[in-house]
């Protein structure tokens, strides 16, 4: 090992890195881990080098019980494969799919500790399976390539199907091609590894289909109302209304929180709300929301039922065996009462809301609960919640999100509690003038509580954004009626969240 090591740092065209040297044969590590590690430097970058036996590795890759083995090998001198066996390798792969340590040990004691079966491949390789398990587990045994783009499968040269179970002696052949996997598969799949595979594939395809249809919303959108938006907008320079992704990014952010324009694309696909494509189509092209026509329902939902579609198809993805109903004609992926909590309202908290969204008592809101157990409120277009919906339909290992909850304002509390109050943002366009600030300022602070206020303003227009506190939706709707009532006001419309919200207003 020192002698390689010394041909090593004298490459040509190599530069040794002499403070990266590791001496792990002379000073082993307490595992038994034995090596040499150094590094040169190439064009610029580093690489790292790592030399040791053919017995390092194997104590390396396999821990210090293969010393004994390789010792017993090398005496009978036969091969026994110890190191390569399938069932370490199993271990290691289902460790890094699986989505908790419980759901790990499970695995292992049904697929490594029950009966196994035995089967060959036509290069006479042999597959080791739990008893049970079926042609689509063996397809993806063999590597998740092959099992996406299996379309057939032939047993001892006659062909069977997929659902077929595994008997041992079997000769398996996979047929690949063009195509794909079927809902149907998570049924037929016995192995974790298998479904965990099946699931990570339909996640990717459910996640194009949502940024695929918010693309086909927003832009069918922006073609219906080009004139409107042309118009009716504050933007100071001519522009042409963008029609495909890469355009629509010179117009981010605009007013909106938006930098990347997939982030706004998946967010409209989440949210499937006609109302909240119109705020994004406001912020963005600076014009007043009353100035846009409403979404067409019809036109909205046409767009929509093929993703709606491919997410009813995947509401069995945790490998149950229950039937699907087929004769649904709904458009929508699935009720709040099936997601959620059996259709049990829980009450709202008004002290922990998403100041992603604000939410205002009086809205329709969505709750996410959270693994401290507490529960955040949302407006249920906001795509936090939408995400956590997603989610419980695709379970996955990410807490992010939380899940979701069905929630309800509490109305006895309410009535004796008075002084509930909450955080919203209101965006006034005018046409510039004198006192503008002043005289909407008046008309705020007599109907809410002020914490802060924006402006900006181009030519002779401008924008005013105040964040306030209300009581309820009715308070708010009042507020920007008497707004409205204003000397050169254009439009009042509610923001979506809050651009003047920081830490010190919470």
């Amino acid at each position: 090992c020192y002698h390689v090591l010394g041909l090593v740092q004298h490459l040509p065209n190599f530069t040794p890195m002499p403070t990266k040297v590791k001496d792990y044969i002379s000073f082993p590590k307490p595992n038994g881990y034995q090596s040499l590690h150094t590094a040169l430097m190439y064009k610029g970058q580093s690489v790292e080098v790592q030399i040791r036996t053919a017995h390092m590795h194997t104590v390396a890759e396999y821990g210090m019980a293969s010393h004994w083995a390789y010792h017993d090998e090398k005496k009978r001198n036969t091969s026994m494969d110890l190191y390569n066996t399938p069932w370490l390798s199993s271990i290691k792969e289902w460790q890094q799919e699986a989505v908790g340590s419980r759901d790990f040990v499970d695995c292992v004691r049904r697929e490594l500790l029950g009966k196994r079966v035995f089967v060959f491949l036509r290069n006479g390789k042999i597959l080791n399976l739990a008893r049970g398990t079926t042609a689509v587990d063996a397809a993806f045994q063999i590597h998740t390539e092959v099992g996406l783009n299996m379309h057939g499968v032939e047993i001892n040269g006659k062909p069977v199907p997929l659902n077929y179970e595994l008997q041992n002696g079997d000769v398996v052949s996979i047929l690949t091609g063009e195509g794909k996997p079927s809902t149907e598969w998570m049924q037929y799949a016995k192995s974790r590894s298998t479904r965990s595979k099946l699931r990570a594939y339909f996640r990717s395809q459910q996640n194009d289909n949502v940024l695929k249809s918010g693309e086909m919303l927003f832009f069918d959108y922006l073609s219906n109302h080009r004139n409107e938006i042309l118009e009716a907008s504050f933007i100071e320079h001519p522009f042409e209304v963008p029609t495909n992704a890469d355009e629509l990014q010179a117009f981010l952010p605009g007013s909106s929180r938006y930098d990347d324009v997939t982030e706004l694309l998946n967010d409209i696909g989440h949210s499937r709300s006609g109302d909240f494509l119109r705020q994004k189509v406001s912020k963005i092209f600076l014009v007043p929301a009353s100035a846009l026509q409403e979404c067409d329902e019809s036109r909205f939902a046409n767009i929509t039922r093929t993703v709606y579609a491919s997410q009813l198809d995947s509401m069995s993805f945790n490998g149950a065996n229950e039937e699907e109903d087929s004769d649904s004609e709904s458009s929508e992926p699935v009720s709040y009462a099936d997601m959620l909590n059996g259709g049990q309202a829980e009450f709202a908290d008004s002290e922990n809301v998403c100041y992603h969204c604000l939410p205002v008592r009086g809205d329709a809101i969505l709750g996410t609960r959270h693994r401290d157990g507490s529960t955040l409120v949302h407006r249920k277009e906001c795509s936090w919640a939408q995400e956590a919906l997603n989610k419980a339909r695709f379970p996955s290992n990410d807490d992010s999100v939380g899940e979701p909850v069905e929630l309800a304002w509490p109305e006895d509390e309410w009535e004796d509690n008075t002084s509930e109050s909450f955080l919203t943002e209101v965006i006034i366009m005018s046409v510039d003038r004198k006192l503008l600030l002043a005289d909407c300022s008046v008309i705020a602070s007599q109907n809410s509580e002020i914490l802060k206020t924006g402006s900006s303003s181009s030519n002779e227009h401008c924008i005013l954004e105040f964040l306030v506190r209300v009581k309820d939706l009715d308070e708010l709707q009042n507020l920007m009626d008497k707004l409205r009532e204003v000397n050169s006001v254009m439009s009042v419309e509610r923001r979506f969240g809050s651009e003047l919200l920081d830490e010190k207003d919470l």
